[in-house]
């Protein structure tokens, strides 16, 4: 169907239910995650970004690990030349080979996973190396720094929680084994540096399952927002009364329809107007007239192919069907067809003699569209017929214009006969 609806520019996700989306906020998630086409759409929608915020803060997060070289130098100058090996020969080459993954858009598991693995791995491992294979005394300050790899991931990467939470877990079982490890810490010393560093970790968890819960709302709720737009944008398409798409709608088919790449596609314009309608409405009033537009407005819509044929309210009591792919002898009898069942319908009219129904006027033209050839020539065309077949007697389809009309058109690729 050439004529779509248009949404302010914003897309939706496929598959995404009103129903579920208002039961996943009154939820809360609390367990951060979505239903499976929610979690699906909200994926897609973030990956790539995501992606690449994950590389940038990689990126800063390897820039602040190798210049802790200046205070391994000044704490343990004996040990300078095992941390520079480590930092810059083996973690910094790993860490940009995983950053640059990332600039693949993997999966979300993948793509969790190698930032948490590597702020674990690479960072607290390697940290954790540099503190054992030290020789004591104020070297030992290296298991503070763990909790910057904890922060890091947490805060400036915002790894998933439950990613984020195996990563914190990890990094808490890793500074409590090189503690112990540690020839000069005491009892006392591990417990109170194990005691600091839990609190840090329930503390950086915590503020990543808020971090992360506030993300998911405000999508969800930014997906509230694009629907309610769609809506109103749906709305601001259709006519009230008759539910039709009304003259905006048609404008944006016509404009469609003209700024179409192909060329060669036939189309079929109909105007449709209902006999004496300005007498029905003021015999039996208004509230009558608009009910009597409704049933008619019904009657056409019905006649119609819904996956290629578009009907709009053009004004008033009358109407304007396009169909698309259609020739001319095939559009009069679908506007044949058209008539027929709305006189069929014996909707009676009070203006007229007893027992006389409400019908219809309809004028048919068709073309094959091209450069030269635009929507409203052939809405045109079908204008100067639909008032043939008023002129005639009403209540019928006028599909042949006078001829030297038609001997103009047919000049110009113009036909309705």
């Amino acid at each position: 169907m050439l004529v779509m609806e248009r949404v302010t520019g914003e897309s939706i996700p496929a598959g995404v239910e009103r129903s579920t989306l208002e039961n996943a906020i009154a939820s809360g998630f609390p367990l951060l995650k979505f239903p499976q086409q929610l979690e699906a759409a909200f994926e897609q929608e973030v990956a790539v970004q995501r992606c690449r915020q994950l590389a940038f803060g990689g990126l800063f997060g390897i820039l602040l690990y190798d210049l802790f070289l200046i205070p391994d130098w000044l704490v343990s100058p004996q040990m300078f030349v095992t941390s520079l090996w480590v930092r810059l020969g083996v973690v910094t080459p790993i860490a940009l080979l995983m950053i640059a993954s990332l600039y693949l858009n993997p999966p979300v598991a993948i793509r969790e996973f190698l930032v948490a693995a590597g702020g674990v791995v690479l960072g607290a491992g390697s940290i954790l190396y540099l503190m054992l294979v030290g020789e004591g005394g104020p070297g030992d300050a290296q298991h503070q720094s763990l909790i910057l790899i904890i922060l890091f991931i947490t805060m400036v990467q915002r790894v998933r929680f439950w990613w984020a939470m195996a990563a914190c877990l990890a990094c808490f079982a890793m500074h409590a084994v090189g503690l112990s490890l540690l020839p000069a810490s005491t009892f006392e010393f591990q417990v109170s540096a194990n005691t600091v560093f839990g609190c840090a970790v329930v503390l950086t968890l915590f503020a990543s399952y808020v971090l992360e819960r506030e993300t998911r709302m405000n999508y969800l709720l930014s997906l509230r927002g694009r629907l309610q737009r769609q809506d109103l944008d749906a709305k601001s398409r259709r006519d009230a009364l008759t539910g039709l798409r009304n003259r905006l709608s048609l404008d944006e088919a016509i404009e469609d329809c003209d700024r179409a790449d192909g060329v060669d596609k036939e189309l079929a314009v109909i105007l449709l107007d209902i006999d004496h309608f300005k007498s029905f409405n003021d015999t039996a009033g208004h509230q009558a007239g608009d009910v009597c537009l409704k049933r008619v407005a019904g009657i056409v819509q019905s006649e119609l192919r819904d996956y290629s044929d578009d009907v709009f309210r053009f004004g008033g009591e009358e109407f304007v069907v396009l169909l698309h792919g259609v020739d001319l002898p095939r559009a009069i009898r679908i506007s044949e067809r058209i008539r027929k069942a709305v006189e069929d319908a014996s909707i009676p009219h009070p203006a007229l003699d007893l027992g006389e129904v409400v019908t219809v006027s309809m004028g048919v033209a068709s073309v094959v569209l091209s450069r030269d050839i635009r929507v409203g020539q052939v809405i045109a065309a079908a204008d100067a017929a639909l008032y043939s077949a008023k002129r005639n007697g009403r209540n019928q389809v006028a599909p042949r214009m006078q001829f030297v009309e038609f001997v103009g058109m047919a000049e110009r690729g113009l036909f309705a006969h």
